[in-house]
């Protein structure tokens, strides 16, 4: 839901935006490398990094609201002229997010492991159509 932020300055939500985006991206590197046993860290460690990726994706159509793409971003105008098309990829990609975090409260290491390809796939398939080469 591309919702108004009140009052709130837009370079603000912006840099916010990219902050979660970024966690995101680490998140989504660290889960990667710990269920393909790269290190060698216990369960809670993957249950951490599930869950606070998940919980992230959660958030991505809020993080979009009107007026904020003005500025440094790499968000292309289209997400406000199809908001339609960019809430259907966000809710992918939001949906992905809920199932990593009831997988990692399972421990379910084969269900995280699918839905975090499912939701890297809907990341990439995203920021194709509403994201600059630059960005």
């Amino acid at each position: 839901m591309l919702m108004a932020a009140a009052s709130a300055d837009m370079g603000n939500v912006i840099d916010y935006r990219k902050d979660v985006m970024l966690s995101m991206a680490a998140h989504l590197s660290a889960l990667t490398g710990l269920l393909a046993d790269e290190m060698d860290f216990d369960q809670s460690h993957i249950e951490a990094q599930a869950t606070s990726l998940g919980l992230n994706a959660q958030l991505i159509s809020t993080l979009f609201p009107p007026g904020s793409n003005a500025g440094e971003t790499a968000a292309l105008p289209a997400i406000w002229q199809r908001p339609e098309q960019f809430l259907a990829r966000a809710e992918a990609a939001e949906r992905e997010g809920r199932n990593l975090v009831a997988a990692a409260e399972a421990g379910d290491r084969e269900f995280m492991v699918q839905s975090l390809k499912r939701l890297a796939d809907a990341c990439r398939n995203c920021h194709r159509a509403f994201r600059s080469e630059g960005g």
